[in-house]
């Protein structure tokens, strides 16, 4: 939407006292505190996975950078959407500055798109890293230092380009509702197609293949090894990765895909945008438990901190019970006869 719709939606407020614009109404308010709650609990769970993180120096590998990578686009997220909440519930100015109500327009209705793109291709990449490792027994992280970093630069800036490309062709328009959201509208079926192309279909399909790819590696290399009677450490190790991945996919996508399909087809539907925004949400507080649960290096993180705490308490348990010496003074008793006894005077 240009300065000129905005201001004409906003003049279409001036029988009001005072139109305040960016604040929400209190049903928008209402549709929205199921997420907010979502979104606290979220918060206090990546806090705990991040203090793992800086206490547990076994879990800081290289390998783990796109899980990381990963899981800072879901604090982004979180992020995001307390910084709209808390300004479309405190901004009480009549007539905001245009650029403002431009920036928070744009801010609302992009910025969560970019971010759920961004999940969806490093999740591509972590998976490829994982074949070629399973594959061709190759440690990308340790030899391919420089493709991994135009990767991460590639991912970011390209993901950012097919998102403000159409608006710079004229393809996309944004559409405000005065008081309630700001969302993206496309002018054409063509760009709609190809967004969801690019957002959805391909990095979905392109996971899938990977997956098949692992999947077969491992059942052919799995079917060699027990004609000879051996199957190597390596080769379960392997098996266990993709038996992860496959978990935690599963349960992405199925949280994950019906808020970027709503996006991406713009529907307008109030109540299944907030169901969609809910599991998009739900799945941003799941993923360090699923993540912690699932990967084996963050098991025995955890397993360390446990045995630490264990050892503290029962040690500090053992040290009330041990029996200190005490001194116990004599108790004396006095026994008064009448010819001790005296009257004061």
């Amino acid at each position: 939407m240009d300065n000129v719709t905005i201001e004409l939606l906003v003049l279409n407020n001036t029988n009001i006292t005072c139109a305040t614009p960016l604040l929400w109404t209190q049903d928008a308010v209402n549709s929205r505190q199921s997420r907010l709650y979502v979104c606290i609990i979220a918060s206090v769970m990546h806090g705990f996975f991040w203090l793992q993180f800086v206490f547990c120096s076994s879990i800081r590998q290289k390998s783990l950078q796109w899980i990381y990578a990963y899981l800072i686009i879901d604090i982004l997220l979180l992020f995001r959407f307390f910084f709209v909440y808390i300004v479309r519930t405190i901004s009480t100015e009549c007539v905001p500055s245009k650029s403002w109500i431009l920036f928070m327009c744009y801010f609302e209705a992009t910025v969560d798109n970019y971010l759920n793109i961004l999940e969806a291709y490093i999740l591509l990449t972590l998976n490829i890293c994982r074949y070629v490792q399973i594959a061709y027994n190759r440690n990308v992280y340790q030899v391919d230092k420089n493709i991994l970093i135009l990767t991460h630069l590639g991912i970011y800036f390209i993901s950012l380009l097919v998102l403000f490309l159409p608006f710079a062709f004229g393809w996309t328009e944004l559409n405000e509702y005065i008081r309630d959201r700001c969302e993206i509208a496309y002018k054409n079926v063509h760009i709609q197609v190809f967004n969801i192309i690019i957002s959805f279909a391909l990095p979905i399909s392109l996971n899938i293949l990977v997956i098949y790819a692992s999947i077969r590696h491992i059942r052919l290399t799995s079917t060699l090894r027990q004609a000879q009677h051996h199957v190597s450490a390596r080769k379960k190790y392997h098996r266990s990765l993709v038996i992860q991945f496959v978990i935690f996919y599963t349960i992405w996508l199925a949280l994950w895909s019906p808020n970027i399909l709503v996006y991406q087809v713009s529907i307008s539907s109030s109540n299944l945008t907030i169901i969609v925004r809910l599991l998009n949400f739900t799945q941003i507080a799941l993923d360090p438990i699923i993540i912690a649960a699932l990967d084996v290096r963050f098991w025995h993180a955890w397993k360390k901190v446990w045995i630490s705490i264990r050892s503290t308490l029962l040690v500090n348990r053992a040290n009330q019970r041990r029996i200190r010496p005490t001194t116990m003074n004599p108790i004396v008793f006095s026994v008064k006869t009448p010819r001790l006894q005296t009257t004061g005077l």
